[in-house]
Formats: structure tokens, C-alpha cells, sequence
């Protein structure tokens, strides 16, 4: 059976949105899923003045409401490939690279258990919206430029995922991290991440593999 899912993409003062665009019609020609690009203007007044990076708190709020269950990408990921099925779970997501989160397990043992995953790709169904209420806060606590929280909310993410579900995961293929993965990795990645890049090598990047891979057939579903 086929899960249903929307695709969201925030566009958030995004300095080149054509690259948001670009990615975003590339997933859809792939997946045959139509994205769902937000724009800071269609938040409520309350998100108005978080930071872009914690603004996913209020994915629940910039969908349709019939809308089950969302898959949120960041606005600096190249899709590759098809993405395998999704399984009919209320979070699922994909282990970040083992460093980071060997870091994060240190002092966290929810994670040193089960694994971290990077918030620039997960899915989720409605029924977490409870835990995005309870972001929301930390959100707006720790929006301003915090150095301690200097990944947006990551953190605190996992920890009210984990500590509430049993996160389903999808293979490190569906959301390879660029910056810490071995460069074959590429070869079979369903979405190329380039979170951790410095933003002007992450843009640059992105336009080289536009001119790539618009040379190229796309890859065709399993």
C-alpha cells in the first residue's frame, strides 16, 4: 500500500528561491508528489520573529487541514532518486552521520540507543502534533542566537520524538549528509543533504547540480 504524504519545503527568505524551486519540482518528477513550498509571510503572527531555523515547529500550521501526515525536506536538499516507500508510522526519519550522533549520545542515552536524525528530512503524521506544540516554546525561547543551541532546535527535537514514539527509520541513504559521509555515498542517495556547508558554497554547489543532472534522465521508481 502506498502512504499518502504532502512534501513541505520552507522557502524562508531564501536568497536564491529558484533553487528552492528547482528542488522542489526535481522530488516531484521523482516521487510524483507534489510539493507544498511555504513562505515566511503564510506563519502565524506568533512565528513572525523566530528564526528561520526553528520555523518547522509550525509545519502543522501552514498545511491544509486535511492534510495526514507531512514530509518536511529543507530548502538545501538535491534529490537524487526515487525515495523508498514510507512506512504507515507516526514518525519516521533517517540516522544523521555517526559522529554527530555518537556526540549528541554522549550525553543523551535516549540516543545513544536509538540513533539521531537531522531535521531537514522527516515525516510525520498528525497525530504528533502534541510534540511540535511542545517545540514551539523552546522555539521561541531560544530563537535568538544562542550558541548552545546552535542546531535549531535538533536537539530538543529528538528528545520529545523519542521520549513519546517509537521513531520508524528509513535507510542513511534517504537523507545522506553531504559534509559527513564518504563521497560514494552519493551514488546511492535518494536525497542529497547539504546542511553544515557554509551557506555561498551550499548555493554554489546546489546551481552545479541543477546543470548536472538537468543533462541527465531521471532515475526511474523501483
Amino acid at each position: 500500500m502506498t502512504v499518502d504524504y504532502l512534501p513541505v519545503i520552507m522557502d524562508i527568505d531564501h536568497p536564491h528561491p529558484d533553487l528552492v524551486q528547482w528542488s522542489a519540482e526535481r522530488f516531484e518528477a521523482l516521487n510524483n508528489r507534489h510539493v507544498h513550498i511555504v513562505r515566511r509571510e503564510q506563519f502565524p503572527s506568533s512565528a513572525q520573529a523566530v528564526h528561520k531555523g526553528y520555523l518547522y515547529a509550525w509545519i502543522w500550521d501552514v498545511v491544509p487541514k486535511t492534510t495526514k501526515r507531512v514530509m518536511f525536506l529543507s530548502s538545501y536538499v538535491v534529490p537524487l532518486r526515487p525515495l523508498p516507500q514510507i512506512p504507515d508510522a507516526s514518525f519516521v526519519a533517517a540516522r544523521d552521520a555517526k559522529g554527530y550522533a555518537e556526540a549528541v549520545g554522549f550525553k543523551y542515552p535516549i540516543v545513544a540507543r536509538n540513533g539521531f536524525f537531522n531535521k531537514s528530512f522527516f515525516v510525520a503524521r498528525r497525530d504528533t502534533t502534541p510534540i511540535f506544540d511542545q517545540l514551539k516554546a523552546t522555539a521561541v525561547d531560544k530563537s535568538t542566537a544562542d550558541p548552545t543551541h546552535g542546531d535549531f532546535g535538533q536537539t530538543p527535537f529528538n528528545l520529545l520524538v523519542q521520549s513519546s514514539l517509537d521513531v520508524t527509520w528509513l535507510p542513511h541513504s534517504c537523507n545522506t549528509i553531504l559534509l559527513c559521509s564518504r563521497p560514494e555515498a552519493a551514488l546511492t542517495a535518494s536525497i542529497l543533504n547539504l546542511c553544515a556547508l557554509p551557506m555561498n558554497t551550499c548555493w554554489v554547489l546546489m546551481n552545479l547540480f541543477r546543470t548536472a543532472l538537468g543533462l541527465s534522465e531521471l532515475p526511474k521508481a523501483e
